[in-house]
């Protein structure tokens, strides 16, 4: 694995194939991250300074050096660690709101999910709305990506957005809503391309796309840790407002919840909706606390994720045959099928080798037009007997 620091321009000078270790961590729905450890010396002090960025052979994304740290190692070593985050960071650094004026007031859009990130993205760092210092420079429209194949959520809703960062605002949609956002380097023709992204579905229930299976059996990922949890997960929402001195509620349950649920399979979360628009009609505002009940059922899910070390030799290679977002299929031990969605994708290098590491979480949204809305029960294979293989 190779690291280039970069130019003003984005462009490749140095490059970096001599170091101690390095690990690369990009993210689907939050910033990525990396830390290097090279040789304290006059080249490489030079070189990594706060500021400098960086990119790798194995990847678009760009990383800012941060924290440089010189220190003697264990071995008395002199050595540098280097730490710094994504080029997604730079959110971090810009305010979502529509306009100065009025300073503490909501902003409220309208469209899909996928629409209302975009529309915030556009409006604080193409159009420079708060001030055209705040525009990211080296942006061009569209994308270099061929489009997903999963599809984004395309009803409406209504978006209130309070002021604050605009990573903040931008990772609340996408975890609410299944999607992922990215800004990358269109390699050294100093374009830089924002997204926000569905995925793809790689399993084996398409045959658009190569299918993408981990599995132990077949030599793909191994060294895994497997995570299931319901702490903290609700399935109910009681979600309660007043508007003109009349209190108005929903109840709202998770998708593929049965409204009878009771004893201890009931977990209830209680919203209090005092920001809801009131100027609109009863139906509206029904449908503006039922929207509230959904979003906080989304971020209040159980969890399942899976770590596993993906063999080096096996036919998948991240960036060409599955990316970030993409949904692909993991047969565990027993043999079970689940669909996990790629939430994170480590690179590490050091003495022993390159090796990758994916990060698979259990994929839970299933709204009508999203793939979940599929048949997606786990199969167990001996679910499958010989009248159902006869007919294969």
């Amino acid at each position: 694995m190779e690291v280039y620091t970069l130019d003003s321009l984005l462009r490749r000078t140095q490059v970096v194939d001599q170091f101690d270790s390095l690990v690369w961590t990009e993210r689907f729905q939050d910033i990525g991250d990396f830390e290097l450890n090279v040789v304290s010396d006059a080249k490489n002090r030079s070189l990594f300074r706060p500021g400098t960025q960086l990119a790798t052979n194995d990847s678009l994304r760009v990383m800012t050096v941060k924290i440089v740290e010189d220190h003697t190692d264990d071995e008395g070593k002199e050595m540098l660690k280097v730490v710094g985050d994504s080029l997604e960071q730079i959110l971090e650094d810009r305010v979502v709101k529509d306009t100065l004026v009025s300073q503490f007031s909501e902003w409220y859009l309208t469209g899909t999910p996928g629409d209302i990130a975009r529309m915030m993205f556009d409006r604080v760092c193409r159009q420079g709305a708060l001030s055209l210092a705040d525009k990211i420079p080296f942006l061009m429209p569209g994308t270099i990506f061929p489009e997903d194949t999963l599809p984004e959520p395309t009803t409406p809703i209504l978006w209130s957005q309070a002021p604050d960062s605009l990573l903040t605002a931008l990772r609340n949609v996408c975890q609410t809503y299944d999607l992922g956002f990215r800004l990358v380097r269109n390699f050294d023709m100093s374009q830089l391309y924002f997204d926000i992204y569905p995925g793809n579905d790689r399993t084996s229930r398409q045959n658009e796309l190569k299918p993408v299976i981990f599995a132990a059996s077949l030599d793909s990922i191994q060294n895994t840790t497997e995570y299931s949890t319901i702490a903290g997960s609700k399935n109910v929402a009681y979600v309660f407002t007043e508007v003109a001195s009349e209190q108005q509620y929903e109840i709202v349950y998770g998708e593929n919840v049965d409204p009878d649920i009771s004893g201890f399979e009931r977990r209830v979360l209680y919203i209090n909706a005092t920001d809801i628009n009131g100027d609109v009609s009863a139906d509206d505002i029904s449908t503006q606390l039922i929207q509230k009940g959904v979003e906080a059922l989304q971020n209040a899910r159980a969890l399942e994720l899976f770590d596993g070390e993906v063999n080096q030799h096996n036919q998948y290679k991240y960036g060409v045959d599955y990316e970030l977002g993409d949904i692909v299929e993991l047969r565990n031990k027993d043999g079970v099928v689940t669909y996990k969605r790629v939430t994170e994708q480590i690179f590490a290098s050091d003495a022993s080798g390159d090796r990758s590491y994916p990060t698979l979480a259990m994929d839970l949204f299933a709204g009508a037009d999203t793939w979940l809305s599929w048949d997606s029960k786990p199969t167990v294979w001996s679910d499958f007997d010989t009248e159902f293989w006869s007919e294969m």
